[in-house]
């Protein structure tokens, strides 16, 4: 097993702010209507991207392709589904892509979680990768998961008690090794918050007697590349996140539906 740490340090997220534009995100939503298969905004522009392929708006089992370019019809390879929406309890969509390249060809399944819209506690995605070539594609697949706990980690990034598990925790699964994951924020004296990512990787089948092999030829070079990528990502970050939350959440919604019409 070989084992990776890292700390970087993040501008905060507001916890009303993110809340606001997770309602302004399903107001959104919600006030969009249907005339045939083609969604209209609340403020009736109408939508050049994806269509009601499938079900009544925003029901479960619901289904939204994009239109394709060349012929006008919604695209088969590409669906948007609704498996629930509930302010109150839950919101989950499940977004299908199909890639037929014939050298690679495969299905990326991704389902996407809240609970709930109203005081958002948790948020989780999976992700599923299932190539269709065959055996000899098989290696290619894989399945990730992560859970954030909304409550866990605002308790974290305060000034109370430290929760006893970490607020943000995933895994990754391939057929040749498994990755834990897992994030624990705490305040810095300045207001930023410090974010401290702990990964183990783990071999699987035949690549079990290899890793320890591997992490004491390569741990070095592995343990820096795994800390610059997470600097790298915590740049993006710093440069990104504070002018966002400076916007609140009716601005973000009309940036949104400005963004759906550019086709």
């Amino acid at each position: 097993m070989a084992r990776f740490q890292h700390t970087v340090t993040l501008a905060p997220v507001p916890r009303r702010w993110l809340e606001s534009c997770v309602a302004a995100l399903h107001d959104l939503a919600e006030g969009t209507d249907v005339e045939g298969a083609r969604l209209r905004l609340p403020d009736g522009r109408l939508l050049p991207g994806p269509v009601l392929a499938e079900g009544r708006h925003l029901r479960p089992g619901a289904r939204y392709r994009p239109v394709n370019e060349k012929d006008g019809r919604p695209d088969p390879d590409q669906c948007v589904t609704v498996l629930a929406w509930d302010r109150r309890r839950e919101t989950a969509l499940e977004v299908v892509t199909v890639d037929d390249d014939p050298d690679h060809p495969a299905r990326l399944d991704c389902v996407l979680g809240l609970t709930s819209a109203e005081r958002p506690r948790e948020v989780s995605l999976s992700a599923t990768l299932h190539p269709s070539g065959g055996k000899r594609q098989k290696h290619l697949g894989g399945t990730g998961r992560a859970h954030l706990d909304l409550g866990r980690w605002w308790q974290a990034t305060g000034h109370g008690r430290h929760p006893a598990r970490a607020p943000l925790s995933g895994t990754l699964a391939h057929t040749l090794v498994r990755v834990t994951v897992t994030v624990v924020p705490r305040p810095a004296p300045d207001g930023s918050w410090r974010v401290t990512v702990k990964a183990r990787v783990r071999g699987r089948s035949v690549a079990r007697p290899l890793l320890p092999l591997a992490a004491a030829v390569l741990g070095h070079r592995a343990r820096r590349a795994f800390a610059e990528a997470l600097d790298r990502a915590a740049a993006a970050w710093n440069t990104q996140v504070p002018d966002l939350v400076r916007k609140d959440g009716e601005r973000l919604r009309a940036e949104l539906a400005d963004a759906l019409l550019d086709p």
